[in-house]
C-alpha cells in the first residue's frame, strides 16, 4: 500500500495531486479547513476537516486517530505533500501579530512537524516529502513578508533534514527523499484572494493582474502529475528543488 498525505485537498493544487494520486492507487489521507474537493471520495480517500493553524487540533488527530486511520506502519511507501498556506498579505507596518503567527503556522511550523512526524511513523520504508514552494522563497515581495519569509523558511527546514539525514546517527539509512517544489503560478482560488487586494497593501497588484489577463496562470493538473512522479521516484537526491515548466 502507498500512502500520501496531502494538506489543502478542498481545492486548487491539493486536490489536484489527491486526484492524481488516487488515479495511481495510492491510499489518500487529505485535510483541510472545509470539505474535500468534489470528485474526492471512496475507499482510498480520508479527507479530516482541520484548521492547520489549531496546533492543539492538529497534534490530536496526527498523533492521535491518524495512525490507526491512516495505517500508515503497513504502508511500502508514505508521502507527504505539504501544499497548505497563508498569504497574509500586508505591508510590514500594518502586519497583525496574530494573523502572521497564523500565516508562519500554517506555512512553516506544522509542514516541518509534519515530515518528523511520517518520520518516526514509516521508519522502515521510503518516504518522499514534496512541499510546496515559490518564487517568494528567494525574490521579496512588497505585502508578503509573512509568505516570503514562510517558503523561505520551509526551504532551508527541507536542508537542514537532508544534513541531519547525512549526520545523525540515528538517521542513518533511512530512505527520505524532500523536494521544494514550485508549481509556476497556477489558476486558483489563492490567485483569485491575490487580485482582490488591494494596491495601498500589495503594490505589485498589477502584474498579478497581468498574468490573469494575459492568460499565463497554468491549471494544476501539470503540477500535479509531477508532484505524483516525485512521490514515486526512487531517483532524487536527498534535497532538490524543481520547478514546473508549463
Amino acid at each position: 500500500m502507498q500512502l500520501a498525505i496531502v494538506t489543502g485537498t478542498s481545492r486548487g493544487i491539493g486536490a489536484a495531486v489527491a486526484r492524481e494520486l488516487l488515479e495511481r492507487d495510492w491510499r489518500v489521507m487529505g485535510c483541510a479547513r472545509g470539505p474535500a474537493a468534489p470528485g474526492l471520495g471512496g475507499e482510498r480517500y480520508h479527507h479530516r476537516t482541520l484548521d492547520l493553524a489549531d496546533t492543539g487540533a492538529v497534534k490530536r488527530w496526527f498523533e492521535g486517530g491518524f495512525p490507526a486511520t491512516s495505517d500508515i506502519a503497513a504502508a511500502e511507501r508514505v508521502g507527504l505533500v505539504n501544499n497548505a498556506a497563508v498569504l497574509g498579505t500586508d505591508l510590514v507596518e500594518d502586519l497583525d501579530l496574530a494573523a502572521t503567527v497564523r500565516a508562519l503556522t500554517v506555512n512553516v511550523a506544522v509542514p516541518v512537524w509534519l515530515a518528523g512526524l511520517v518520520l518516526r511513523h514509516a521508519p522502515d520504508c521510503p518516504v518522499r516529502v514534496v512541499d510546496l514552494s515559490s518564487g517568494a522563497a528567494t525574490s521579496a515581495v512588497p505585502g508578503w513578508a509573512a509568505y516570503c519569509a514562510g517558503k523561505a523558511a520551509l526551504h532551508m527546514a527541507g536542508t537542514v533534514l537532508a544534513e541531519e539525514l547525512a549526520q545523525a546517527p540515528a538517521l542513518a539509512g533511512r530512505d527520505l527523499r524532500l523536494v521544494s517544489y514550485a508549481p509556476h503560478v497556477v489558476a486558483t482560488s489563492m490567485q483569485e484572494e491575490i487580485r482582490a487586494t488591494s494596491p495601498e497593501r500589495f503594490p505589485c497588484l498589477e502584474a498579478f493582474i497581468d498574468l490573469e489577463r494575459e492568460g499565463r496562470l497554468v491549471g494544476a493538473e501539470g503540477p500535479a502529475r509531477e508532484i505524483a512522479d516525485l512521490l514515486a521516484s526512487d531517483d532524487l537526491p536527498p534535497h532538490s528543488t524543481r520547478r514546473f515548466e508549463p
